[in-house]
């Protein structure tokens, strides 16, 4: 079954950590096989991180002052959008660094 998302496997292996590291049919996996993680997941999130992030400050940046909550909101979206997809990107990037 494909749920869209690249890699992903119909098995479901329980764990109560918040990152399980394992392999299954000897290929290391994070939540998906490590080598769809570094060539498809992780482009798309330093692209998120380094492109859409402060693409929506800027969008944020042209919105008229008499918009000030607009404004402040769709820029700390994109702040956060920054910060978050990018500890994302290097919370699996420390983590593939390390084989299971």
């Amino acid at each position: 079954m494909s749920y869209g998302y690249p890699g992903i496997q119909t098995s479901f292996i329980p764990s109560k950590a918040p990152v399980e590291r394992t392999t299954i049919d000897a290929d290391p996996y994070l939540c998906v096989r490590y080598d769809v993680e570094q060539e498809q997941i992780q482009p798309l999130r330093l692209v998120a991180a380094l492109v859409g992030g402060p693409l929506v400050v800027y969008a944020a940046s042209q919105l008229p002052p008499a918009r000030s909550t607009l404004r402040m909101a769709t820029t700390v979206t994109g702040l956060a959008m920054t910060a978050w997809t990018f500890w994302v990107w290097s919370k699996a990037d420390r983590e593939m660094r390390t084989l299971p």
